[in-house]
Parts: structure tokens; C-alpha cells; sequence
């Protein structure tokens, strides 16, 4: 596979937020000057306290969703906030290790619909929505996704009424949306990669750090173990879909 090292399209700004260091799985070619470990950055993580904790069953849909615990006290002030508006916030999922990544995507390309289909088209299909394992945010234990996994329940009722707080109130408690809507047009500056996820918001104070690192240490050769991963490096997997988010220009430094 062919050595490819990213270019950010978006560098971190944040450098306020606590030094976490996760336990991940050693890492004999880490760089010590470095905050993250690659394995980390990849997913290859054994979440656990304190630097990990568990959402209260009260706001998760099943037990067992991990967040960083910056993260969690962040989500726990902004729940706080959508409950004084009688709104309800559900997390649906949080921190993925790479194999809990892994089993989603190896799902969905043993699908029966891609039958036929050239491994290239099915990887582009595939991640629409799902992230190549290595690649998803959802590694780093900063990123949540709330209420519903559809766009449309967004549109009207319960759910505009969720959304509209979040888009609103979100940023105050340091979470964003990075997978917005993708304009196009004259003139036009519109991100790559991955389509609209309302459901999706990222805590920036830790995870564009952690994007600034991963730009920074992960290259195509390391987005490997899985069935599809020879396409990263056509797909241009780092620059177009890790780095295919909307940051706030507040955030961009």
C-alpha cells in the first residue's frame, strides 16, 4: 500500500483542556513527544476510569457507553440546560474501540445488496454514514450520537425541537456538529467525505486536539486489518473523510 501522510484540512486550536492518557495497548513505535498514542488515535484502547466513564443509564439507551470523563461532565451541564427546556437528550452511542468499529463495518460489507459490487464502490457506499475502523471519531472518546441515527426525525416535532437546542445551546458546553449539510455551488466551500449526521456532535476542546495528532502521526498504511481497508489509500481516507468535517471558525486557529 502506498505511504501516504495526511495534510490537514483543519488544525486544532485547543490547548486548554487536561492531559489524558488513555490505556491503550502498547505502542512500541510511540513518540514520546507526542500527547496521543497512533493507537490510541486508531482505536486500539482498553476504555476504562478514570479517564473513561460510563454514562448513567438515565441518559444512555442501553448500559455500557463510555465517554471520556471531560467529555461526560461537558454532556452532563448540556443535558442539564435541554432539561430546564424539557428536553430529553438520549446518548446512543459514544467511545468505540477499532474491534467494536470493525464488527459495524465488516456488517455492513457482508451485506447481500453488494453482491457484485467492485470493492472500491462498496467502501464509498459504506461510508456515507460508517467510518472505516481507525478512522471513526468515535475512537477518541470525545464524540456522541443523540436520540435517533435518522436525519428526518430531526425535521419536525420531538426532534426539531431537540435540534433546534442543540444548534443553539451545544457550543456553549463545548460540542459541535461536524458532519453537516454539504453545499454546493458557485463559489462554494463545502466539506468532503461523510453525508449530514444531525445525530452527531463532537466535543471540540479535546477531539480537535486529538485531529491535529492523528494528521500528525496516522498515515493510509495504518488504516488496515479489516475487509476493504486496500481502498484508504484511493479514497484518500484521511484527507477526504477523517478531515471531511465543518469546524467553527472560532476553533481554527
Amino acid at each position: 500500500m502506498k505511504h501516504t501522510k495526511s495534510l490537514a484540512f483543519v488544525v486544532a486550536g485547543l490547548f486548554y483542556v487536561q492531559d489524558f492518557s488513555c490505556q491503550s495497548i502498547p505502542d512500541h513505535n510511540q513518540d514520546d513527544s507526542r500527547k496521543y498514542s497512533k493507537n490510541e488515535l486508531l482505536g486500539q484502547i482498553n476504555p476504562a476510569p478514570p479517564l473513561f466513564s460510563e454514562v448513567p443509564i438515565i441518559y444512555a439507551s442501553r448500559s455500557g457507553i463510555l465517554l471520556r470523563t471531560e467529555v461526560l461532565n461537558a454532556f452532563n451541564d448540556l443535558q442539564k440546560a435541554a432539561a430546564d427546556e424539557d428536553i430529553e437528550l438520549i446518548i446512543l452511542s459514544g467511545t468505540r474501540t477499532f474491534s467494536h468499529q470493525k464488527s459495524i463495518w465488516e456488517r455492513k460489507w457482508e451485506r447481500p445488496r453488494y453482491m457484485g459490487w467492485a470493492d472500491l464502490e462498496k467502501t464509498r457506499d459504506i461510508l456515507s454514514y460508517s467510518s472505516m475502523p481507525g478512522t471513526s471519531r468515535h475512537h477518541w472518546g470525545t464524540d456522541l450520537d443523540l436520540n435517533s441515527l435518522e436525519n428526518d426525525y430531526f425535521n419536525s416535532g420531538e426532534g426539531l425541537k431537540v435540534y433546534d437546542f442543540l444548534v443553539r445551546c451545544a457550543s456553549d458546553f463545548g460540542f459541535y456538529q461536524v458532519y453537516t449539510e454539504k453545499i454546493e455551488g458557485y463559489n462554494t466551500i463545502s466539506r468532503t467525505g461523510y453525508e449530514e449526521e444531525k445525530w452527531h456532535w463532537s466535543y471540540l476542546p479535546i477531539a480537535n486536539e486529538m485531529l491535529e495528532e492523528y494528521n500528525y502521526l496516522i498515515s493510509t498504511e495504518d488504516i488496515d486489518g479489516f475487509k476493504g481497508s486496500s481502498t484508504a489509500d484511493s479514497l484518500k481516507i484521511i484527507i477526504n473523510y477523517v478531515n471531511g468535517i465543518l469546524i467553527p471558525k472560532s476553533h481554527i486557529p
